[in-house]
């Protein structure tokens, strides 16, 4: 039996008021040739289909198109929703998918979790917020991977019969290597479930939530990040995609990791304000979107030569940075991404209470950034 493993495809992810989703449609278009060739029976799309909550129509138009190129080769699709998917629009899309034999499980559950075909059997489990995930469990007071990990020994146990057996979860595996493109309040320690806790049942873990291409070494099964389908940001710049194909033909499961071609790939040039007019033939020559950050010697010069910039390379110029020798040591004013909210509010609560944040609080400060992020 033939799948292939993809995730975070981020449907309606801008870069400044730039789209990307020509650059999803190209990477999807790439799975497709890749699935029609190889004759592959089953896509698992392992969470954060849609980069926000309510999709606009244009992301759901290219979503939905995809499912259909893929039933009309014989691929039926297994998908789970991520933390940036709503769970009520997932629901919501569920009965008109199943035409295109695209089968969604929109938020963990007990009932409503298995996939299954022919001799493999799919455990589903969607982005385990903490207010389902505890919801579900008679027993609150056990930390979140704890209950994380309890229900994934529920999944296990369902498909321990089955020849072929696939996890396909949204979760953040504690020791990968993440970006700078994942919300950071869902990366921290506290959401952090071991690699023990990925049984040892499954034959594949099938991942989605860190954007980066890895297998989770210390996992006792094969279980791998595919990561996202093309750079999502300039954090991302250098950075080569992928997906993943699996071939279940006898024990064990042959992986093959398939590169995929960038439409649009990000660079950065980190140049000395004197030498940018020497590097511009270089950056029109650089296919995709550019960052330049620019260390500045003259800032009387600079709005002339950024105005130079913007013309010679046009749409293919997304960003500007301007650093002086000024700034040098000073703390500034981090982007807002690089921001955790959960540190930030641990240090606040020392500087105010002389003492470290209490457990109980910290969780249910979680808590409650998850709701509002969910409400953004």
């Amino acid at each position: 039996m033939k799948l292939l493993h993809i995730a975070d495809l981020h449907a309606g992810k801008t870069l400044g008021k730039v789209s990307r989703n020509p650059d999803l449609e190209y990477a999807l278009s790439q799975v497709v040739e890749y699935a029609k060739e190889d004759g592959t029976e089953v896509l698992l799309v392992a969470g954060d289909v849609f980069d926000k909550a309510n999709p606009d129509n244009e992301s759901k138009e290219l979503i939905f198109d995809f499912f259909l190129r893929l039933k009309n080769i014989g691929t039926e699709v297994v998908v789970i929703a991520g933390n940036h998917d709503s769970y009520d629009f997932m629901k919501s899309i569920k009965g008109l998918t199943k035409l295109a034999n695209v089968h969604i499980y929109d938020r963990p559950s007990k009932e409503h979790f298995l996939y299954s075909v022919g001799e493999l059997k799919v455990a589903c489990l969607p982005y385990p917020s903490e207010r389902v995930i505890t919801g579900a469990d008679e027993d609150s007071k056990k930390s979140y991977a704890e209950l994380v990990g309890k229900f994934i020994r529920f999944l296990a146990e369902s498909v321990k019969d089955a020849r072929f057996k696939v996890l396909l979860a949204h979760l953040f595996i504690a020791g990968s290597t993440y970006t700078k493109t994942e919300r950071e309040a869902t990366i921290t320690h506290h959401y952090a479930v071991q690699p023990a806790s990925l049984s040892d049942i499954f034959d594949y873990v099938a991942l989605g939530h860190v954007h980066k291409h890895q297998r989770i070494e210390k996992a006792p099964t094969y279980a791998y990040y595919t990561g996202s389908l093309y750079q999502l940001d300039f954090s991302e710049a250098g950075d080569k995609k992928f997906f993943n194909r699996i071939l279940f033909e006898d024990v064990q499961p042959r992986i093959e990791v398939v590169e995929l071609s960038l439409k649009n790939p990000l660079s950065v040039f980190n140049i000395e304000q004197s030498k940018i007019m020497g590097e511009l033939d270089k950056m029109k020559a650089t296919p995709g979107y550019l960052k330049i950050v620019i260390k500045v010697e003259d800032k009387t010069k600079m709005p002339p030569l950024i105005e130079k910039l913007r013309e010679e390379l046009g749409e293919k110029l997304i960003k500007i940075e301007q650093i002086e020798d000024s700034d040098k040591g000073k703390p500034g004013s981090p982007h807002p991404g690089t921001l955790d909210p959960l540190k930030l509010y641990r240090e606040y609560y020392q500087s105010a209470y002389g003492k470290e944040l209490p457990e109980e609080i910290e969780k249910k400060f979680l808590e409650l950034l998850r709701e509002a992020e969910g409400s953004i």
